[in-house]
């Protein structure tokens, strides 16, 4: 039996680094620069950037999204997603109970999720 994990030939080296293979020989011959380049290494390791948080405007994309799901929810509606004919998405707007209101396009439900009022898809004035 064989596996299919094959061993690497090192410890990862962080992206922006001058740490190379070639370079390590240089680095355990002369300890202050290996101090230092693992300094480097250490703070890119800890930087925003390498922390996995999103970029500013992907937060405020999320922001946006949690304001019209809660303004869906306090009209007493949701939009579900599901797996229609040959594979096709099928979109409807449900009320609180989970009753259809109406089928959609996905594009209306693009629509929606662009901030356009709700009124305007479900033929009900707005609150």
């Amino acid at each position: 039996m064989t596996s299919p994990i094959v061993p690497f030939g090192g410890a990862p080296i962080p992206p922006g680094s001058s740490l190379s293979p070639s370079h390590m020989g240089d680095l355990t011959a002369d300890p202050d620069a290996f101090r230092a380049e693992l300094s480097v290494s250490d703070r890119l390791l800890t930087s925003e950037s390498a922390a996995g948080s999103p970029p500013p405007e992907v937060l405020d994309e999320i922001a946006v999204a949690g304001r019209i799901s809660r303004e869906l929810r306090e009209t007493g509606h949701e939009v579900r997603f599901s797996e229609g004919v040959e594979g096709r998405v099928e979109v409807e707007l449900a009320d609180c109970e989970g009753n259809k209101v109406k089928s959609m396009s996905v594009s209306e439900a693009l629509q929606i999720a662009a901030g356009k009022p709700l009124g305007v898809l479900s033929g009900k004035p707005p609150a």
